[in-house]
This record gives structure tokens, C-alpha cells and sequence, in this order.
């Protein structure tokens, strides 16, 4: 069973950091309870079979305000133990039905909790939920086992609110019944008057409903719950039976139409033992005589067990070979508890009289305290470092400001139906919302005064959206609130079938083309078919753990478990495997490969990374503050890296060696100014928080944004402007630049169909069904008018069911044929008179390259050796390293015996600084804050003066300029070259490259200016230069991982720049190797980036590493599959729980957009558009092939290591199809602190 978290869990982010946010959702309630009593159900009768129905102050145990404290404000142990009560809890989903109002039936076992009634004595649940009438007032019974106490409930239609917890109100209605609201989320619970019929006491929910008029209907006979109504249509039958004579009664299963979703079963006292899930086996539960659960088993025979002690309160946890095995020490005369984890370690809970965790003390000593109201809501969190954070709250509950520790405060004004209209920032821009009627948002205006409008049916299902600019998106929904059909700005169609579970079966896109996609009944993904057939599948074991990947050819990946669902082998298509070895608290602690290299992690006492040792003996350390953050960093040369920071955690100054580095940001904690010793960088952002200007060293790229924030012009330093024009869908349309134009034209799908290059020149492109670019054309005028069009080019790639190259017929180049492993990994490249051969280890690195040279060359062919993933000897050339895997020396020895050598110099940030070439020549190297490189010199031999010099502007990520100044000694003058480059708009494609000839500095009128067009090829690299005068530019044959070459552009593979005093592609954060196909230093990113730090990507025809960061800060789990985090929109947790909705995601601006790393997902707390946490979301195996990064893969807001995924609308399906739904995890998140629900 996995491992689930309820409460906090100390681990570092405490600062409360701006990126923690306090206005989440718009709409929403911005600081969640633990049961929002969103559905309800029926007590089902007496509360267990060792004592008649509860009486007052027996529903559960402790005081008033601790019955009723959400489970998310709670502090618990890793197997989820209250550290304040004892109190054991466990939670779990029967059943998830998407809508707009969804059905969701939820359990929790609370080891105090005594009013069970369907699923025992200590099981609170969905159908549970209740009222009990008594003197004392009307008691709420939640779903999450809180009990609520409403001491007055005697005037009808007036709101009472509880005496703890959340402030839900609660009115006696006109009819006698009652209702209670969730003010945040605008759903109700209704209760029927005391009688009869439903009974005197206890009254079950027999309906919850929204602000739209979505309902939810319990249907009870004989006062015995039978079966659960949705409005849309879902009938939901609940199967009970009697536990024995006393009529009391137990739910068997639970069935939608003929599917039985869930099963369960009880021992001889009336306990849920049993939870049999579509694997036809169960997860078992275990209880003493008291009713309170004493340890589970797992569908895979993994365990755990709860001993408690006289007290009733859980003092131990031991689970399956003593992973999670933790010990509670109480005393409550001193108001504190101390845990131990499984390793020995201990944490301190400090308490007050209310019970609520105002101090927790760490393994280190580190402190972190915190205050509460009456109400368990958060007044004040102050860090291990003494930053504190400040919240205040109206009458009711809506959080209406935080003021952070660096002073600076955000606010939230409200209308009477608790919805906010106006959010107001930490750098004062506002952003303002209206409503309709029913509470549906209406109109987003944000602080550029943008307004997007948005259009919803009677349901409350969005039917349009209309951007800044105009576009207009419509849908069309199901009964349940899911799109069955999108209409884009251009009248492009988009059509959704869903199965009886609101999963989708069949996407059919624009062109008609169909995806369809099988599923378990928990919801986990079976299958997916492409529209040519293609087929992935997926096995599961009865945890719901991914065991089994199958590819489009039927080749298998597989993935062993240990307990608590944690990775232990994953095996590959080739066999190779890699071996995961965790500590006792499921910490990652070692890799190894199958071929015995071994990648080691050491941790403190408190769970920080200290030190790792790669598979190269390389080792790393880390200190950290108090806090958890990062202070020093040392490689494995001895280069010390510190870092101080604000009180918000940003880093102001960087130090390493004589080095330094300083930060500024703004109120909203972004970059402003970032100074090194070469550059001096400023950024100017708009309203809305977008890059508008970059200064460096004085140099400024200027950036020209619509109201939907596309850039529609842009100056470069030397002058150079670009102008772009968008279609209704946001697509580019047209490019002019130094006075050229090139047009565009894309199919009903989104993908580039046509281009055409001033008046004389067209590139058309072809794709297949399944969105795979199989051909490019390239035509020029004919020479004559009666003459037909002149075909300049042609180029189709042809591909295997995987998705991979297979083979390319290129007119000017000729045909090449390539065959692959299992691993998708080129073997062997064949073409007229032209041969490459290649073989690879397990760890990736390429062991033999064999491809045509000259005779005499110094070349890499041959075998190679290697130490580790550190190369040795590659052909005729040699290489040596430092301590810290950096190439320091390169010596190739031509078949003559001359030997050439290379001297690299690096900086602690693995910062290429120096060369020293074989003909004595000296080269070095500038670059600014955030690792892009500024400038390189060639210098004079005594290292003062520089012959040459060139000079780099970036945008964002992206090199769109380079200054080339050569030293002319005749006419004692600089001549100068500027080349500017425009990259497709969000893409790493360039698309027109322009030269500007200065025979001497300053002589402007002798300045000569060409542009060309850039065709780049399946993966964006640079393959062919159209000339105004519509000649064509070509490249010759090169090797498979050389990037291309021989036309008069120095781009490579994307992100990659041509060095030709080193024959190095400088790749932003590191240097390529074309000849080896590999990278001189290691990926700063470790393991996580791959299992071959210093390798390139497996295949070059079908990955791209653009940031010289494999995998650019992705985060992973064990089995090496990626995490993507997103924040929804207001009101949207329940129907993003499987992934976005396309129905959310209309007109432009409609793509989805999901960090790479739970930093990106918290900042859009700040927005005042999103909810209060973010989903983690586990990808299957094969996502990054369905969804390159080339194409889908952006820095985020041009942050320094920040990055997303942008997913379009029409992708939405497809990219839910590779969510493992079984993984997928909601993180609470306020202030820089997060916990999982």
C-alpha cells in the first residue's frame, strides 16, 4: 500500500517564501480543511457492535477542538501517526467520478473515532456523513472523522457556525431540514428534518449540492442507503448487508451499472478487514478489541503494524522489513511528544493546551514555530531562522492577507458569496474577478488591464472562453461537464468519447484522425493506439504499481517493487537493468547498474543530501542552514561553492574562490539585477510579471508583448528588429526582419504545412497520422513564367512503430538508413559510399564509432575505453580528467605520429574559462550570472589584449545574437559581424538568420546586410540557408552525432553553438563533444538527469538536450520516470485529479503549462488564479517520446533554472494518458510549506 502523508513533515522549506503563495484559488477556499464535506452519506445506523449508537462526547475522543481539527493541520509520522493525539488515520478513495461536480466517496479510520456506522466503529466515510441532534446542539460528522458541535440550531434560514473548525455555517432550512455550506467551494450538504422516515437523532445526508445546481442524491429504503444519484446521470448501487440481528449493517461493494468498483469485506465484530480492488485480491486490515487498527497488508503481502498503549494512543509503527519503523514517546504533562524514525533519529512536537503544534524541533535542533486562532488556522510561521510569516482571516475564514518575512504583504477582498474580486500582490498590481450569478467566473482582468471572458452552460461547465485580443474558443459538454466537442478560434474541431467512469476512450482530432485508450476500473491507463495502430500497453500489480511497459514493437520494460509501493529493478528492453537500494525511511540511497557502477547518497540526520558519491568516485557535499537550503556546495576538486540568502531564501550572493556573484529581486521575488565579474545583468518586467527587457553590460534586448503576452517585436543590441504577427489560435503567421518576410500556414492540427520565403521561395512540409514530419519541400520561382516551380530540395524521413528514424532520403545529401537497438539507440548509419558503426555499454557510453575520415586525420574513430562514464581513449585521442570528471587535456595523435593537445581550464561552476590550442593559441571565456555565456576572446600570446572577440546576446535561453569583432591592423579598426538569429515562438527552431558586414567599427555606411531563411530538420537543427536570391545553402554529410555542419550558420543540435578553435559545441551549461557524442563535464544535475552523466541523449535523431542539462532540473522517482507538478485553476483540484481538463483550456493561452519541479507549480499561488497546492503528477514510461522536448519544453518565465512543460489543448488526452494515476499526489501548500493530503 503506499505510503501516504497527512501532516507536516519538517523537511526544509519553512522560510515562507514568496513561491509558497497565500491566494492560491481565486474562487476556493484558499486554506483547505481536511473534509470539506463536499459529498455525504448515510450513518448507516449504530456506531459498532461494542456499544449502542455513540452518546454525546463518545462520538470520538479528545476535547471539542481536536474532534474537530482537519487532518491537514495535524503533524503525524510517515505511516500517518498524530503526534498530539496517538490518533492512528488512515484514508482512502472507493470511488472518483469527474464533473463538475464530482462524486468522490472517501474513507478515513481514525483510531478515536467512535460513530462508525457502514464501514465500523472507527470508520468515517462518504456515506457516514451525518447529523446527530442532542441537547447540546447539532454534531456534524465528516467524512475525515472530524466531529463539529453547532450549539444553536433553532432559528430557520439564519447561519450558526461551529464552536471549532472549519467555519462552515450551518441553517436550519424553511422545511426543517438543514444545510451546510462550504463557503469556499460553494457546495452543500442537505439534511432531512428529524422524523420517521429518516430518524429523530441521527440524520443522514440525503443531498449535496453546488452553485450550479449539480446534484448529488442519496437514495435510502427503509432508512437503509441503497444507491447514490448524480444529476448527470451516475448511479452509483451500494450493496449492504446485515452484520448480524441487530440490524446493524456493513456495505459489500459498490457498482456502477454492471461494474463492481470496489469490494469489501469484515471480521466477526463488524470491521472492515477487506478491500478487494479490480485485481480480485484484497488489502487487509487488522484491529484489537478495541476496535482500532493494528496494521494492514498489502495486495503485494507488504506490512505494517500499530501497537498502542494504555492510553489508547499509537506508540509504535513497524513495518515490512523495518522500513518506517518509528516509536511515539508521550508527555502530555510537558505538552510534548518525540518521534524516532526508523533510522533513530528524533523530532520534537511542542504543543499547547489546544493541541496544536507550535514548535517542531528537528533531528539538528532546528526549530520551526508556529501560531494558530481558535479555528486551526495558521496565524504566523516562523522558520529555523527566524523568518517569520503573518496571516489574517475575516469572520469567515477567507485569508485576506499575508505578510512575509521580508515585510512585504499580498491582500484579498472579498463579495458577500466568500468568492475574491480583487487580489492585490506583493508588488502592488492587482488583479480583479467577476462573477455571475452562480458563482462561475466571468471575467479575469488582469493588472495590464487584459480581460479574458469566459461563457458556462446551466451545469456550470465552461462553454467559452474569449482572450485578451478576441479569439474566441467554444465546447460543447456531456452531462457530466466534460468536453465532448472544442471549437478553436479557427473553427478547428476537437472531439472526447468517455467510458461509464468519465475516462476518455477515443480522442478524434481536427483531421478526424482517432487515439483511442483503455483503462483498469481504478483508472490506470492499459492501453493507447495511435491512429496508424500503434500501440502501447501497460500492466499493472494489484498495488496498481506499473510492472509492465509495453512499446509499439512488444518490447518490455519492467519495474520490481519493494514495500510501500517503492521501486526496487527496473529491467530494460536490452536487459540491462538498474538495481534501487533505499534506507530504512525510503530514502534513496544508492543506484547500481548492471554493470556494477554504483552512485551513492548520504544524508543528515534531519533527511538533507550531504554528500553523493557518482559512478566515477567523484564526490559531492553539501551544507545546509537551519532551514534545509543550500549554503555551500563542494566539488569533487576542492572548489567550494557558499551562498547567503534573504529571508525568503532567494540567493543574494554567490562566492566561490576569489569569485562573486550578487542577486536583487523585486517584491514578487524575481530576478531583477544578477553582477559577476563579466557581466552586469538587469531584467524589466511588465505588469503581469513578463521579461519585456534585458540589459547586459549595458547591451539591451528589448521585447514588444500583446495584452495575451506574445511577443510581437524585438531589438536586439546591434539594432536588429523582428516583427511577428499570430493567427486567432495564437500560432506565428508571419516573421518580418530586415526587411524580408516569411509567412506561415498551419494545418487544422497546429502543425506548420507551409512557409513561404520572401515572393520567390515556399517550404512545404508533410506529416502523418500520427503528428510525425515525414517530408519537406523546397521550391523556387521558375526561371521562366511558363516554366513550372523549381524543386530545390527534398527531404522524407520514414520511421518504425516506436516512433524512431529509421531511414532519409535527402536530395542533396542522399538516402541514409539507420538501424537501432532495443534501446532505440543508433547502431549502424548506412548511405551510398558512407558507413558509421556504433556500439554502446550499459551505461550508455558509445564503446566503438566508425565512420569515414581522411587518411591522416586525428580523428575518434574506433574503440573506446572508459572509467566509469569518464572516457580514456577514444581512436587516436587521448583524454584526461580532474577530480571532478572535467576533460583537462585532449590529445589526438594523426597516423604521422604528430600529437595535437588541448588544455581546458574550468571554474567551480564547471564553467569552461580556457583553452590553450595546439598551435599556442589562448582562448577565454565570460559569461554571466546565470551560467550563459557573454563573450569569448582569442588573446595575444601574452594574455592582455585579444585579436578577436565575440560577444552573445540571449533571450531568455536562447542565443538570438552574436557580435564578431576582428582586429584589421591595415586599418587600424575593428571589422565587425553581427549575426542575428529568430527562433519560431516557443521554439528552439530558428527560422531566419541576418548578417550585418562592418569592414571598421563605427563605419555604419558601409555596413552590408543578408538574410537567409533557416530549414532545420526533424529535431531543429539547421540543415539548409535560403538566400533572398533564392539559392540554397546545404550542408554536407557528417556523422550521426556531429550536429551538422558546412553551411555558414554555427547553430548545431538545439541550444548548441559551434566553436571552431576547439571543434566543442558550446551547449549553455556544458560543452559538447561531436566526436565522442558526449559532454566534457558532468551533468550538474547528477543521476537525476540520466544514468550516464557525461552522455548526450540516446539517440540525436530523436532527442534534443537543449540546456546542456539532459533532463533540465526534472524531478524522478526511483524508476526513473518523470514528475511534473501543476497548480489548477480555481476550482479545479477535483476535475484535474487525472490530469487537465480540455474543457478548462479554451481559446488562446488554452495550453497547459506544468513545472518541472514543485518550485514552478507554488509560485501561481500568487496569481490569484489558482488553487491553494499543486498535483504531482508521475508520467509512464514512453511520455518523453510521445511529447519531445524540442517541441514541449520551456524555461519558465526566463528564471534561471526553473523550466515547464507546455502541453497544447488539443495534446490534453494524450498527455493524460501517460498520468500513472495510482501516483498522482496533491501537496497542500502555504508559505514554503507543503504536506501531502
Amino acid at each position: 500500500m503506499t505510503k501516504r502523508r497527512f501532516g507536516r513533515r519538517g523537511k526544509g522549506g519553512h522560510g515562507g517564501g514568496r513561491a509558497g503563495g497565500v491566494f492560491g484559488k481565486m474562487a476556493g477556499h484558499l486554506f483547505p480543511s481536511g473534509g470539506r464535506g463536499r459529498h455525504g452519506g448515510h450513518g448507516g445506523g449504530p456506531g459498532g457492535r461494542r456499544g449502542a449508537e455513540p452518546r454525546r462526547g463518545r462520538r470520538r475522543g479528545g476535547t471539542e477542538q481536536s474532534q474537530a481539527r482537519p487532518n491537514d493541520v495535524k503533524s503525524t509520522s510517515d505511516d500517518p501517526i498524530d503526534v498530539v493525539t496517538g490518533e492512528v488515520l488512515l484514508t482512502q478513495t472507493d470511488v472518483s467520478l469527474p464533473g463538475v461536480l464530482p462524486l468522490l466517496l472517501r474513507r478515513t479510520h481514525n483510531s478515536s473515532y467512535a460513530a462508525g456506522g457502514l464501514f465500523g466503529r472507527r470508520w468515517a466515510s462518504t456515506l457516514d456523513q451525518a447529523l446527530e441532534i442532542d441537547s447540546a446542539g447539532a454534531h456534524f460528522l465528516g467524512e475525515d472523522a472530524t466531529v463539529r458541535r453547532y450549539p444553536q440550531v433553532l432559528l430557520p434560514n439564519v447561519e450558526f457556525r461551529p464552536t471549532a473548525g472549519p467555519q462552515h455555517p450551518l441553517v436550519l432550512t424553511s422545511d426543517g431540514g438543514y444545510r451546510l455550506t462550504d463557503p469556499q467551494s460553494g457546495t452543500a450538504l442537505h439534511f432531512p428534518a428529524p422524523g420517521e422516515t429518516t430518524g429523530w437523532t441521527r440524520l443522514p445526508v440525503t443531498a449535496i449540492t453546488d452553485r450550479n445546481g449539480n446534484r448529488i442524491d442519496f437514495v435510502y429504503a427503509d432508512q437503509v442507503l441503497t444507491e447514490i444519484r448524480h444529476s448527470a446521470g451516475h448511479r452509483i448501487t451500494v450493496d449492504t448487508a446485515p452484520l448480524d440481528d441487530t440490524g446493524e449493517r456493513r456495505v459489500t461493494a459498490l457498482r456502477l451499472d454492471d461494474v463492481t468498483l470496489v469490494r469489501f469485506g469484515y471480521d466477526a465484530e463488524g470491521n472492515l478487514s477487506e478491500v478487494y480492488n479490480s485485481s480480485g485480491l484484497p488489502l487487509k486490515l487488522s484491529y484489537d478489541d478495541e476496535d482500532r487498527l493494528t496494521g494492514w497488508e498489502d495486495r503485494n503481502g507488504f506490512w505494517y503494524r500499530y501497537e498502542y498503549d494504555d492510553e489508547g494512543r499509537a506508540v509504535r509503527g513497524t513495518g515490512s522489513d523495518g522500513f518506517l519503523d518509528s516509536t511515539l514517546s508521550y508527555d502530555p504533562e510537558n505538552n510534548r511528544t518525540v518521534l524516532t524514525d526508523a533510522l533513530g533519529h528524533a523530532t520534537e512536537y511542542r504543543y499547547n493546551d489546544s493541541g496544536q503544534v507550535i514548535e517542531e524541533i528537528d533531528p539538528l535542533g532546528g526549530v520551526i514555530r508556529s501560531t494558530w486562532d481558535r479555528f486551526d488556522r495558521l496565524l504566523s510561521r516562523t522558520d529555523q531562522l527566524g523568518a517569520t510569516t503573518r496571516h489574517t482571516y475575516d469572520e469567515h475564514g477567507n485569508l485576506t492577507s499575508t505578510t512575509y518575512a521580508d515585510g512585504t504583504t499580498a491582500t484579498a477582498v472579498y463579495d458577500d458569496r466568500n468568492l475574491p474580486v480583487e487580489i492585490t500582490r506583493p508588488d502592488g498590481t492587482v488583479w480583479r474577478q467577476e462573477y455571475d450569478e452562480r458563482g462561475n467566473l466571468v471575467r479575469l482582468t488582469d493588472p495590464l488591464g487584459a480581460v479574458t471572458a469566459l461563457t458556462y452552460d446551466e451545469r456550470g461547465a465552461r462553454t467559452g472562453v474569449t482572450d485578451p485580443l478576441g479569439a474566441v474558443t467554444r465546447a460543447e459538454n456531456d452531462a457530466n461537464g466534460l468536453p465532448v466537442a472544442v471549437t478553436d478560434a479557427r473553427g478547428a474541431v476537437e472531439r472526447y468519447a468517455y467510458d461509464a467512469l468519465g475516462r476518455v476512450t477515443t480522442y478524434t482530432d481536427a483531421a478526424g484522425n482517432h487515439v483511442r485508450f483503455g483503462w483498469t476500473v481504478e483508472g490506470r491507463q492499459t492501453f493507447r493506439t495511435l491512429p496508424d495502430g500503434a500501440t502501447e500497453r501497460w500492466e499493472y500489480d494489484p498495488e496498481g504499481n506499473e510492472v509492465a511497459y509495453t512499446d509499439p514493437l512488444g518490447q518490455v520494460t519492467r519495474t520490481e517493487y519493494g514495500p510501500f509501493d517503492t521501486p526496487t529493478t527496473r529491467t530494460r528492453p536490452d536487459g540491462s537493468h538498474l538495481t534501487f537500494t533505499h534506507d530504512a525511511r525510503l530514502t534513496l540511497t544508492a543506484v547500481t547498474t548492471s554493470g556494477g557502477l554504483t552512485w551513492r547518497y548520504e544524508h543528515d540526520a534531519a533527511g538533507r543530501l550531504v554528500a553523493e558519491t557518482d559512478f566515477n568516485g567523484r564526490v559531492l557535499r553539501y551544507a545546509t542552514d537551519a532551514a534545509g537550503r543550500l549554503t555551500a556546495r563542494t566539488n569533487g576538486a576542492g572548489q567550494t561553492t557558499t551562498y547567503t540568502r534573504d529571508a525568503l531564501g532567494n540567493t543574494l550572493e554567490k562566492r566561490a574562490g576569489t569569485q562573486t556573484t550578487t542577486f536583487a529581486y523585486d517584491a514578487m521575488g524575481r530576478m531583477t539585477r544578477a553582477v559577476n565579474a563579466d557581466a552586469d545583468l538587469a531584467f524589466s518586467h511588465d505588469a503581469a510579471g513578463r521579461v519585456i527587457a534585458e540589459t547586459c553590460n549595458g547591451a539591451t534586448l528589448t521585447l514588444t508583448r500583446d495584452l495575451a503576452g506574445r511577443v510581437t517585436a524585438r531589438r536586439t543590441p546591434s539594432g536588429a528588429e523582428s516583427h511577428w504577427t499570430y493567427d486567432a489560435t495564437g500560432r506565428p503567421s508571419r516573421l518580418e526582419t530586415a526587411g524580408q518576410t516569411l509567412t506561415f500556414t498551419h494545418d487544422a492540427l497546429g502543425r506548420e504545412t507551409e512557409r513561404r520565403i520572401g515572393t520567390d521561395t515556399i517550404l512545404s512540409q508533410q506529416w502523418d497520422v500520427n503528428d510525425r514530419l515525414t517530408a519537406q519541400s523546397l521550391w523556387g520561382a521558375p526561371s521562366r513564367p511558363e516554366d513550372q516551380a523549381r524543386l530545390l530540395q527534398h527531404r522524407t524521413y520514414t520511421y518504425r512503430p516506436d516512433g524512431h528514424l529509421t531511414a532519409t532520403n535527402d536530395r542533396l545529401n542522399g538516402n541514409r538508413t539507420y538501424t537501432l537497438d532495443a534501446r532505440g539507440r543508433v547502431t549502424n548509419v548506412s548511405a551510398q559510399n558512407w558507413t558509421e558503426r556504433y556500439a554502446y555499454d550499459d551505461a550508455g557510453n558509445v564503446t566503438q564509432a566508425d565512420w569515414p575520415t581522411a587518411p591522416d586525420a586525428a580523428d575518434e574513430t574506433g574503440p573506446r575505453t572508459f572509467t566509469g562514464t569518464l572516457i580514456r581513449n577514444a581512436g587516436r585521442t587521448r583524454y584526461e580528467h580532474d577530480a571532478q570528471g572535467r576533460i583537462v587535456l585532449r590529445e589526438q595523435v594523426t597516423l604521422s605520429g604528430k600529437r595535437r593537445r588541448w588544455h581546458f581550464h574550468w571554474d567551480a561552476d564547471d564553467r569552461l574559462i580556457g583553452v590553450e590550442t595546439p598551435d599556442n593559441t589562448r582562448w577565454r571565456y565570460h559569461y554571466d550570472a546565470l551560467g550563459r555565456r557573454t563573450a569569448k576572446q582569442q588573446l595575444t600570446p601574452d594574455g592582455r589584449t585579444a585579436h578577436q572577440t565575440y560577444t552573445y546576446t540571449w533571450d531568455d535561453t536562447r542565443l538570438v545574437e552574436e557580435t564578431h569583432r576582428t582586429w584589421d591592423q591595415g586599418a587600424a579598426g575593428w571589422n565587425t559581424v553581427v549575426t542575428t538569429w529568430s527562433f519560431l515562438p516557443g521554439s528552439r527552431r530558428v527560422a531566419a538568420q541576418e548578417t550585418a558586414v562592418s569592414p571598421v567599427d563605427g563605419a555604419r555606411t558601409h555596413v552590408v546586410r543578408r538574410v537567409a531563411a533557416v530549414i532545420t530538420d526533424l529535431v531543429g537543427t539547421p540543415r539548409e540557408l535560403v538566400h533572398v536570391d533564392g539559392t540554397v545553402e546545404h550542408g554536407r554529410q557528417t556523422p550521426l552525432w556531429s550536429g551538422g555542419a558546412g553551411i555558414g550558420c554555427p547553430l548545431r543540435f538545439p541550444g548548441q553553438y559551434a566553436d571552431p578553435e576547439t571543434g566543442l559545441h558550446y551547449n549553455l551549461h556544458r560543452y559538447y563533444d561531436p566526436a565522442t557524442g558526449a559532454y566534457l563535464s558532468a551533468d550538474p544535475l547528477g543521476f537525476a538527469a540520466g544514468p550516464n552523466p557525461h552522455g548526450y541523449v540516446p539517440n540525436p535523431m530523436r532527442w534534443i538536450d537543449p540546456l546542456g542539462l539532459f533532463n533540465c532540473h526534472d524531478e524522478r522517482d526511483e524508476d526513473g520516470r518523470l514528475k511534473l507538478y501543476r497548480a489548477p485553476g480555481h476550482g479545479n483540484r477535483e476535475a484535474e485529479r487525472y490530469g487537465p481538463d480540455p474543457a478548462n483550456h479554451q481559446g488562446h493561452g488554452s495550453d497547459v503549462h506544468l513545472g518541472n519541479s514543485p518550485k514552478v507549480a507554488q509560485q501561481y499561488a500568487e496569481q490569484g488564479t489558482h488553487e491553494d497546492g499543486y498535483y504531482e503528477y508521475t508520467m509512464k514510461h514512453g511520455f518523453e517520446d510521445a511529447f519531445p522536448r524540442d517541441e514541449y519544453f520551456r524555461t519558465h518565465d526566463n528564471k534561471p533554472g526553473e523550466y515547464q512543460w507546455i502541453i497544447p489543448r488539443e495534446k490534453i488526452p494524450q498527455f493524460n494518458s501517460y498520468i500513472d494515476h495510482d501516483r498522482t499526489r496533491w501537496w497542500n501548500y502555504r508559505q514554503g510549506y507543503s504536506w501531502e493530503d
